[in-house]
């Protein structure tokens, strides 16, 4: 079974009841054609990878998709090296590669990755998933994350097979998000530069289920929801991880994100790197969704 079938044959029957969708219309198709011109984030990454020694490249990739969570809580740690958010962390986790990262330290790793984090449990929360992600690629995989690739290549076995990290199980009961999961086999093929080899196995990847991308919908009024959780949103409230609320909102956006792919004849990865773009360019009358997660 391929991967997205596994995941909308659960996800597709979940009988929402908070959550309403509404039609995706031809303005914001056309919103989303337009801005994919624009977009060039996947070269920006890649361009960035050269900076890493390429022996270490694939621990790389595997321990950014591994700390990149809850940017949200101090954004002014990720605005580093002319870079914010996302490819801020890749700048500091590019600075950390350029040691013997292995061996690292809290205090180190906090002075490279987490200078500006003030939440000290959340700078020992990323320690954490950083140590236990490089002990468990020692224990299974001789300390290189090529090997586990060579090992699942498929992105069914891939993903599900990452699931005994705890950073990577993303699912609740029967409804599977696989986010990081996901990312992290689409940020490999690309990282190696095996797109030409891989192509149709990317065409199995899901949308990436996240707040960016739910945050995207509920501005373009394609999510609606009862005024009393809406309220919650705008307030900035954080909203409780596997909530019926958050977990309605990752369902909905893999949904609606499938229904774009398909109307604009886009595989879904491209179009979630669309998306995410387009979430970080435009000014949102309701702010971004927060959640305390490691998944996104």
């Amino acid at each position: 079974m391929k991967l997205k079938d596994f995941i909308l044959q659960h996800n597709l029957n979940y009988k929402f009841k908070i959550v309403k969708f509404k039609e995706i219309d031809e303005k914001i198709l056309n919103l989303i054609k337009d801005y994919s011109k624009k977009v060039k984030e996947d070269k920006k990454f890649i361009n960035k990878l050269k900076k890493v020694n390429k022996d270490k490249l694939d621990n790389f990739l595997l321990i950014l998709r591994c700390l990149d969570f809850r940017l949200w809580e101090f954004p002014k740690n990720w605005e580093y090296k002319n870079e914010f958010g996302f490819f801020g962390l890749m700048e500091r986790v590019i600075d950390l590669f350029k040691g013997d990262y292995e061996n690292i330290n809290f205090n180190e790793f906090k002075k490279i990755i987490s200078p500006k984090e003030n939440n000290i449990n959340l700078v020992k929360l990323r320690y954490k998933v950083f140590k236990n992600s490089l002990k468990w690629l020692h224990k299974k995989y001789d300390g290189n994350f090529k090997n586990y690739f060579e090992e699942f290549q498929k992105p069914m076995d891939f993903c599900l097979n990452l699931c005994e990290l705890e950073k990577f199980k993303d699912y609740y009961k029967n409804l599977y998000f696989l986010k990081p999961n996901q990312l992290l086999y689409l940020e490999y093929i690309l990282g190696k530069n095996l797109i030409g080899e891989y192509k149709n196995n990317l065409e199995e990847l899901t949308i990436f289920s996240d707040w960016e991308i739910m945050s995207l919908f509920l501005n373009l009024k394609l999510i609606e929801m009862p005024l009393r959780y809406l309220k919650k949103i705008k307030r900035g409230e954080i909203i409780k991880k596997n909530s019926l609320l958050e977990i309605e909102l990752r369902n909905a956006s893999i949904i609606l994100g499938e229904e774009i792919a398909k109307k604009i004849n886009l595989p879904s990865y491209i179009l979630d790197n669309i998306l995410w773009s387009l979430s970080r360019k435009m000014i949102f009358k309701i702010p971004k969704i927060k959640v305390k997660t490691i998944f996104y």
